[in-house]
């Protein structure tokens, strides 16, 4: 919520300049913004966990590497000529959807152990 709130005004000033059709611009917003989040916002948000006593680590898996890969790929041909439509704004949206169901369907390993399986061994 942090960056959302605190960049409003920028990522309005990025949606009007998107309707205008001034995709430079709003790329220029929107990777100066991304770059923020990833240079300040995210570190520090792992040092703050770290006094709050959460273990929390910058070690991203296999699927979380290959999406940020995929999503930097399709952005980049989406976006390389420099105009916008509706067909390239519903292939990031569908990208989207992608990357969203591959971490609702992924399995995710459990810390937990299951105690009534446990406690029926010991018996």
């Amino acid at each position: 919520l942090l960056p959302i709130v605190g960049n409003a005004a920028e990522h309005a000033g990025a949606v009007i300049f998107a309707f205008r059709n001034k995709l430079d611009i709003t790329l220029g917003i929107a990777l100066g913004s991304a770059t923020q989040i990833a240079l300040f916002v995210v570190p520090v948000t792992v040092l703050v966990a770290w006094t709050m006593g959460i273990e929390m680590d910058l070690n991203f898996n296999l699927l979380e590497t290959a999406c940020l890969a995929l999503s930097i790929l399709v952005t980049s041909f989406t976006l390389q000529d420099g105009t916008s439509n509706y067909m390239k704004g519903l292939v990031l949206l569908l990208c989207y959807t992608v990357i969203a169901a591959c971490f609702f369907v992924s399995n995710s390993p459990s810390t937990e152990t299951n105690t009534t399986n446990h406690n029926l061994t010991k018996r």
